[in-house]
């Protein structure tokens, strides 16, 4: 696919809409190319995050998030897609451009487009491995700031951003004293100031053996227990400022108890 475009005036030429069936197997060609280049920007092998060159992957997160394909003119040039959580605060999942329009400003306006489809968010943040500096550039551009990092993958750091829309009216966090039974898509931060010994347990569901630890989180409200299974153990060490994005809270005996969910993220802060 050979685009040449030179823009001029992006605003009333790039828009977003969300994406269909029939657009998959354009999105993950698309997408493809555009992680493929990351090993011209610090990647250490070639690929990009999961699912990125398949299309059957672009047909299911549609029925999970928010995606929307990137329009320069009439012609899908990018995608989008983004994870609300709650009414007030939302994650970028991923954006891509195709690699020869990189540099125009098409990722920007899609961005601008985003953030207009959805006033009521206070809070966006994303994450982006540490050895992409075309994304710290970019997203700095856009005008988010780092507050930490993302641990989860043993084999590379992630940055974590985030942008308050308004500072005036900032993204209120759950505070840990108020968390109850129940609740979901809970963002909250604490100091991590215990931590038990891991265990092996036996899965219920799979049989496997899974690791897991309770720590104590901690913040001027009150605290919490906070559940850790597996490779989020290291992840949280005594002492650590942490963020947890999008957990949800249960009670075991009669304690409150804070979990990551599988699409949720314990974030180091700095």
């Amino acid at each position: 696919m050979h685009l040449r475009y030179i823009v001029v005036e992006l605003h009333g030429r790039v828009r977003i809409e969300p994406w269909g069936v029939e657009d998959a197997e354009l999105l993950a060609g698309i997408s493809k190319r555009a992680f493929d280049t990351d090993i011209e920007v610090g990647a250490p092998s070639p690929g990009g995050p999961p699912g990125y060159d398949d299309p059957e992957f672009h047909v299911r997160i549609m029925r999970y998030l928010e995606c929307y394909k990137t329009l320069l003119d009439d012609s899908i040039v990018g995608g989008i897609i983004a994870d609300l959580r709650g009414e007030e605060h939302s994650v970028l999942e991923r954006i891509f451009v195709e690699p020869e329009l990189h540099r125009r400003g098409i990722g920007a306006r899609a961005f601008e487009l985003l953030w207009e489809l959805y006033p009521g968010v206070r809070l966006w943040t994303l994450g982006t491995p540490e050895w992409n500096n075309r994304t710290k550039r970019f997203y700095e551009k856009m005008g988010f700031v780092q507050v930490g990092w993302d641990l989860g993958d043993p084999g590379w750091r992630g940055r974590w951003y985030e942008k308050v829309m308004d500072p005036s009216r900032p993204y209120a966090m759950a505070r840990l004293g108020e968390l109850r039974d129940g609740m979901r898509s809970v963002t909250v931060e604490g100091v991590v100031v215990e931590r038990s010994i891991p265990r092996a347990v036996r899965s219920r569901s799979s049989g496997e053996t899974l690791t897991v630890a309770n720590a104590t989180l901690q913040d001027d409200a009150g605290r919490v227990v906070l559940v850790l299974w597996n490779d989020q153990i290291r992840q949280a060490k005594v002492g650590d400022r942490v963020r947890v994005e999008n957990g949800y809270v249960n009670s075991y005996l009669g304690v409150t108890q804070l979990n990551i969910g599988r699409g949720g993220r314990l974030i180091t802060l700095i």
